[in-house]
């Protein structure tokens, strides 16, 4: 009698330990999806320029914040590893001694929404930023942590020597407002 007690005492508390086990993992593990549209890869930004900055973002949970990183690439380093991507363009006057390396790196809140398309214009090089090659990186955060990147090789030319601008329809009257969110 001892013994099936012992037994059914055992299957009872097995039953409970891998109910609870399985039934409290929600953890979000999905990365944000992001769809850099423009710089777009190998385009030629002015200095004394703003630059034209789109992007689609979505996540399953929701979004947290994006940055916006643009150091120099003069010594050739490329991005590996994760969601990095390494493309390789041709070196434009690495040897330049004119104008000071361009570096931007600011992040900007999402507040949670689970779609967004980011429009803005509020980037601006240097006018005296120095020509060459550089990369546009953009790390997108969802409220669990998770992180998506996207790399561009950009390069910054001379006034003048740009891609000559972007065609696109939007109305470019933002009211004050630092950029566009289409929820």
């Amino acid at each position: 009698m001892r013994k099936l007690q012992y037994i059914a005492i055992a299957s009872i508390a097995s039953v409970f330990a891998f109910t609870s086990c399985s039934s409290d993992n929600n953890t979000d593990t999905e990365k944000p999806v992001v769809d850099l549209i423009a710089p777009k890869e190998g385009a030629k930004l002015e200095a004394g320029k703003d630059i034209h900055f789109d992007m689609v973002v979505s996540d399953n949970d929701g979004l947290a914040s994006y940055n916006v990183d643009i150091h120099n690439n003069f010594d050739g380093h490329n991005h590996s590893g994760g969601d990095n991507h390494t493309h390789a363009i041709k070196t434009v006057n690495p040897t330049a001694t004119e104008g000071k390396p361009f570096a931007f790196n600011k992040t900007w809140s999402l507040g949670g929404v689970k779609n967004d398309k980011i429009h803005h214009h509020e980037i601006i090089i240097d006018a005296n930023a120095k020509p060459g090659n550089y990369h546009f990186v953009v790390k997108v955060l969802d409220k669990s942590g998770n992180q998506t990147m996207e790399f561009r090789n950009i390069e910054i030319v001379p006034t003048g020597e740009g891609d000559g601008g972007h065609d696109h329809d939007h109305d470019h009257d933002h009211d004050g407002d630092d950029h566009d969110h289409a929820h």
